[in-house]
């Protein structure tokens, strides 16, 4: 406990700019649970921002921001949105959409533009953890209650674990992600987490099981391929072939175990043998609590669809994009053009960042994009050889495939932070 309060020796050697930013990150994590909060998110964010002129002089963070192209490059993005202004007409939903993604333009410049100590960083790893864990185990409470009240186990999956706080239950399965690799980070480390290390085992299965219950394909795809790579590479370079074969054996046998007691999660990954669709189709959407046909629209047809009518707004907009306040009511159109009544009624977009990224802005646009949050970050990650780095960083590469992940206010502040935090605690 004394780790977390920074009240144990190494803590209260912080200087105090390093335990502000420290309070801070942890109050910000809290509040993106707090649902109906963008008051108090909005504080924080400029919270952030004044405590960063207090961190370090303009001059270093000047000098910083050169050796981090990242930082330039995803501001750069953000400003494109509003550059995007110029040629949107709906003035109105452009500025929308530049609230909701304002925190990958502050967040870069507030914590991109510092330098983070490996204790500080590895801290701020764990505190994220707990947050996660504790986030887990409230909404899994709240979730059971609702079962044992009414008998419907649908109560115990996807989104109707994360109703609680107002959010998507993939963009929290992120999070989940994020942390699960933070806390095996730390105990590869051995630094900060030691005196923790049965609490943080205790946070592993309470967040795996969460996570199987938010039944995200993506994310659990991620997770489950890194954990056996990473089972095999410690049986192969580490050479401690029983403990690698433990590990892989563990593995299996807990998601044999997760999947005989939770069966509805499987209903996800049975819906991507329907990939099939017309889109004039009235069927109702799958749902992991219904009977599937291949008659449904479901995660894999709908997906399909989305792509097929996004890339025809895209080449119709090659170079410039339709804006940043047009690109919802002109994806309506396309939608209207091939009577796909179920996207408009639902209010569906692309569900490809990439994809939303061409539309929006132009072939310039879908670049900048892939150069900020992909290209360059991946190859960092490489170079640092941090096998955390590198897992974070293809999270979201790959959750980008699937979703418009900085279309929405969670997402924008996991991306504006994450990304800002890993370039601040890279070395040179």
């Amino acid at each position: 406990m004394k780790t977390l309060l920074l009240a144990d020796a190494e803590g209260r050697q912080l200087k105090w700019q390093e335990k502000a930013f420290y309070w801070l990150v942890l109050v910000f994590f809290i509040s993106l649970f707090i649902p109906r909060a963008p008051v108090a998110s909005n504080i924080l964010l400029g919270a952030f921002v004044a405590h960063s002129f207090f961190y370090n002089r303009l001059n270093e963070k000047l000098q910083i921001l050169k050796q981090r192209p990242v930082v330039i490059l995803i501001t750069a993005y953000y400003l494109l949105h509003v550059i995007s202004l110029a040629w949107s007409t709906d003035k109105e939903e452009a500025a929308t959409q530049l609230a909701i993604r304002l925190p990958i333009f502050i967040l870069p410049l507030a914590i991109g533009t510092v330098i983070i100590k490996k204790d500080l960083a590895d801290r701020i790893i764990l505190v994220i953890g707990f947050i996660t864990t504790g986030v887990a185990v409230v909404s899994l409470g709240l979730s059971f209650s609702q079962y044992m009240k009414t008998g419907n186990s649908g109560f115990l999956y996807n989104d109707s674990l994360t109703v609680h706080f107002g959010q998507q239950s993939i963009y929290v399965a992120m999070l989940v992600n994020l942390s699960i690799a933070g806390i095996v980070y730390l105990l590869q480390r051995k630094t900060v987490a030691q005196s923790l290390q049965g609490w943080l085992y205790v946070s592993l299965i309470i967040l795996f099981v969460f996570h199987f219950l938010l039944a995200s394909r993506s994310a659990m795809l991620l997770l489950y391929g890194s954990a056996l790579l990473f089972a095999f590479y410690y049986v192969f370079t580490k050479r401690r072939y029983l403990e690698g074969a433990t590990l892989i054996l563990g593995l299996v046998i807990g998601a044999f175990m997760l999947f005989k007691f939770f069966p509805k999660t499987v209903q996800r990954f049975k819906e991507l043998a329907y990939t099939n669709f017309t889109f004039e189709s009235k069927a109702a959407e799958s749902h992991y609590d219904m009977q599937l046909d291949s008659a449904q629209w479901n995660g894999a047809n709908t997906r399909l669809a989305l792509w097929q009518c996004g890339w025809e707004l895209a080449k119709q907009n090659m170079l410039t994009g339709v804006g940043i306040g047009d690109r919802v009511s002109d994806m309506n159109k396309v939608y209207a053009d091939r009577k796909f009544a179920m996207a408009i009624e639902t209010k569906k977009n692309v569900h490809n960042s990439y994809l939303d990224a061409w539309l929006t802005f132009g072939i310039g646009g879908f670049i900048l994009l892939l150069l900020a949050f992909a290209v360059l970050p991946f190859v960092d990650a490489v170079r640092a050889t941090n096998g955390y780095y590198l897992f974070v960083v293809t999270v979201f590469i790959v959750s980008m495939l699937f979703e418009v992940y900085i279309g929405r206010s969670f997402g924008c502040m996991l991306a504006g932070f994450f990304y800002s935090f890993i370039a601040a605690t890279k070395k040179k």
